[in-house]
């Protein structure tokens, strides 16, 4: 008799599924632990441990950063009140890197530049429909943080230069805003930088994005 059960019944959101690097809080590493058989190994335990089907936040701290990330998103455990709850994990988390001990890897901005964490598929919700990578312009003021979907707008003098395929910048082009962006949701840090500066980001795209005539 065939096998019909189900590890997923009643979930049916279909939503964009995302490799994410899973923010879990310092690791504690011990130097020897032992499994049912008697096997050792070094082991790891997160303070804030995430597992499959939990609900995920975006990470916000300013060292997620789309070079520092190699493009991939940060997700963590939801705090209390906050507004950045994106989706859910759908996979096994999986280990990129174990730190030598427990100090080497007690920021996130330490367990980032060291490979030092988890990742996980991530089923997006919040109304993404499409995930972007762009190219940010920097106005010296506004700084881009992850989940604010109010500082970012398309740069309509720049996503029509003709020349810039042919430097080869064939991505969104937006430009930061001190408030009123619509439509786009940024994963990933920008600084606000020198008046012209560049960097990379992803975001994801919820509805109509506002546009503006730019430098």
């Amino acid at each position: 008799m065939t096998d019909n059960t189900s590890y997923y019944a009643g979930n049916y959101g279909r939503g964009i599924v995302i490799t994410c690097i899973l923010n879990e809080g310092a690791p504690t590493v011990t130097g020897r632990t032992y499994d049912e058989l008697g096997e050792n190994a070094k082991g790891i335990v997160y303070a804030s441990e995430l597992t499959e089907n939990d609900s995920v936040a975006i990470a916000n701290d300013s060292s997620v950063t789309f070079d520092d990330c190699n493009g991939i998103p940060v997700v963590e455990k939801p705090s209390n009140g906050e507004q950045l709850v994106v989706g859910k994990i759908v996979g096994t988390p999986r280990i990129v890197k174990t730190p030598p001990n427990s100090a080497a890897a007690d920021t996130l901005s330490e367990r980032i530049s060291g490979g030092y964490y988890r990742i996980a598929n991530v089923e997006l919700m919040a109304g993404i429909t499409s995930i972007q990578k762009a190219t940010v312009m920097c106005d010296g003021s506004n700084a881009t943080v992850p989940g604010d979907g109010t500082t970012l707008k398309l740069n309509i003098t720049s996503e029509f230069d003709s020349d810039r395929f042919d430097d080869g910048n064939n991505t969104m082009q937006l430009d930061t805003v001190a408030s009123g962006g619509t439509g786009l949701i940024p994963f990933h840090y920008v600084p606000a930088g020198t008046d012209g500066d560049t960097y990379s980001c992803l975001v994801g795209v919820t509805g109509l994005i506002t546009a503006v005539t730019g430098a």
